[in-house]
């Protein structure tokens, strides 16, 4: 009796941490499913996509299934099934808005630091 009193316990225990972690990747399948439903499908639905094991692919959505979607690779004509619970991260071609906010605020200052500097430098201080 003892033993199979132990054995349900180990059981419970690893079943609750198998759940867990199907509960946490979860939110993540749903957002990636919800990006890649709002770019649709087609030429112009262009993405990178990094997968958990560290390969990028890039090109485009060409079918979008309730599990998976495919990108083609627009130059060597290669379509890729991507699992949804695969992806790690999905962008649009081009900057992330990071990126450009970074840009535009290294322009900013480099125009602040050439201003002190013509201003310094005309009154010789």
């Amino acid at each position: 009796m003892r033993t199979l009193s132990l054995l349900l316990i180990a059981l419970l225990a690893f079943a609750s941490t198998g759940f867990a972690d199907q509960a946490a990747a979860t939110p993540q399948v749903a957002r990636i499913k919800a990006q890649v439903e709002k770019r649709g499908v087609g030429e112009k639905s262009r993405v990178r996509v990094t997968l958990s094991s560290g390969t990028m692919l890039k090109g485009y959505i060409g079918k979008i299934e309730e599990s998976s979607f495919e990108v083609n690779d627009g130059k060597t004509g290669k379509v890729t099934s991507i699992s949804y619970t695969d992806v790690q991260k999905i962008q649009g071609p081009g900057l992330s808005k990071v990126a450009k906010v970074g840009i535009v605020v290294a322009v900013g200052v480099a125009i602040v630091a050439l201003v002190i500097g013509i201003e310094y430098a005309r009154t010789g201080l």
